[in-house]
């Protein structure tokens, strides 16, 4: 998968909390892998079925070793063509919950709020995983570069803020930002990977598709 991360073109999945919170569940999202296993594989198959390649477990939040294994389990279950470990920059545990990912295709480390934990984030994984790993940032400008040079197989945007300026970034999975699907769609800017975060469906999936034939 490194080759695809470096240097490919990849349709990323949607969101999922926020996805699930809509259906009435409440509480910490990991723990949905264990007692609606259900609907969890439901928002991947969804997502792939919108054509999505790469679908993150839903762990951002931090893990049990047996939520992790169900999460890695339940998005194979997709069919997806990669699956990337998803986890928050921020988590205090982090050497922990990326060797629980291992299964994994990659490590995919989210929202990072400052380069500073971006980049002690990216080298926690390193030590822990020969897996690529991803960063992404929650923040209006980043210098993506000292990412990739420190490691990180790809970087770039994530959630809300939306980029100042996304030029330079290899990933761009934004929020939905009260856009409907076309809107978000004509307006997220160009990246090699793309996808959706809070508040995106199958439906952005499907209208980001369009918008690239």
């Amino acid at each position: 998968m490194r080759e695809a991360l470096q240097s490919g073109s990849l349709l990323l999945d949607a969101a999922m909390g926020t996805a699930l919170m809509s259906q009435g569940l409440s509480g910490r999202a990991p723990a949905w892998n264990l007692s609606h296993p259900d609907r969890v594989r439901a928002v991947h198959l969804r997502h792939v079925a919108a054509g999505a390649e790469v679908v993150l477990t839903n762990t951002f939040a931090g893990a049990s070793a047996e939520e992790a294994a169900a999460a890695v389990k339940l998005a194979r279950e997709s069919g997806a063509r990669h699956v990337g470990g998803s986890l928050w920059a921020g988590l205090e545990n982090l050497q922990a919950q990326v060797a629980q990912l291992g299964s994994a295709d990659c490590i995919w480390l989210e929202a990072a709020t400052s380069l500073p934990q971006a980049l002690a984030a990216l080298q926690v994984a390193l030590r822990e995983t020969r897996l690529p790993v991803v960063v992404t940032v929650a923040m209006q400008s980043a210098p993506l570069n000292r990412l990739r040079d420190a490691g990180a197989a790809a970087a770039g945007y994530n959630c809300s803020p939306w980029p100042a300026d996304a030029s330079g970034a290899d990933v761009v999975k934004l929020a939905a930002e009260g856009l409907g699907p076309e809107d978000w769609a004509r307006r997220l800017p160009q990246a090699r990977l793309r996808g959706g975060c809070c508040g995106t469906d199958e439906r952005y999936l499907l209208a980001l598709r369009a918008t690239e034939r």
